[in-house]
């Protein structure tokens, strides 16, 4: 009886060094990946966050401007803090010319 199976070639230490240097590449290069799509992940989370505190503050202040003082007060801070035309016409306040 003789075998059909070629015999498996010994591989040399120096190539089993190669074929575990390139599984630590692509695991090194798997792990970079993750690392990249959580932070990702989470750089979207804090714009998203970001967007909600202005919408609520917005929201905010848009109620405590029903009352006219308040209206007034907000005003004259806007019209301090708003420097672009397009902005401060929002708010009916006055170009700042300069």
């Amino acid at each position: 009886m003789t075998d059909n199976k070629e015999p498996k070639q010994k591989l040399t230490l120096e190539q089993k060094i190669e074929q575990q240097e390139q599984k630590l590449k692509q695991l090194k290069a798997q792990k970079n990946a993750v690392l990249a799509r959580e932070k990702k992940k989470q750089s979207e989370q804090q714009r998203k966050d970001d967007t909600r505190r202005k919408i609520l503050l917005g929201s905010y202040l848009v109620k405590k401007m029903e009352d006219e003082n308040n209206k007034q007060k907000i005003l004259a801070d806007l019209n301090e803090y708003l420097t672009e035309k397009r902005d401060r016409k929002l708010f009916g306040l006055p170009s700042i010319d300069g």
